[in-house]
């Protein structure tokens, strides 16, 4: 256990949270280390955009992101079952990630996400329970 992980053990987060916390370091690095579990990379690869839209909006998450990076969002989504935030993603990139466009699409985001984020949080735990492996739980 290293010392972020200890730091966080006793702030009473749990595993799922630890996993959280540790994928939204990669995605702000960029890139997973080699090894990482396919779960922890598609949600690093999901944070990463959704972190930039909840610090500066939609827009600016399509500014701050190369396309790569929100189709890789994207297909995390997917992976995620969030379905329609994919499709919104998706929207975006096929507008050329105009971003005006993009902020015309915020209220969109917030209504997909629910209160407090909680569709998110609930499907990572979703499939956390269906495929542990792809977490490093098992």
């Amino acid at each position: 256990m290293d010392e972020m992980e200890e730091v966080w053990r006793r702030a009473g987060l749990d595993e799922l949270d630890i996993i959280w916390n540790r994928a939204a370091d990669v995605g702000a690095d960029g890139e997973a280390p080699e090894g990482t579990p396919r779960g922890i990379v598609q949600l690093s690869y999901l944070l990463r955009v959704y972190n930039s839209a909840m610090g500066g909006g939609l827009g600016f998450a399509v500014e701050v992101n190369e396309p790569f990076r929100l189709q890789r969002a994207m297909d995390a989504m997917w992976y995620f079952g969030l379905t329609e935030l994919a499709a919104l993603v998706a929207d975006l990139i096929e507008h050329d990630l105009d971003g005006d466009h993009a902020e015309s699409r915020q209220h969109d985001l917030h209504t997909l996400l629910g209160p407090q984020d909680e569709a998110l949080e609930a499907a990572f735990r979703a499939k956390a329970a269906e495929r542990p492996a792809d977490f490093g739980l098992e």
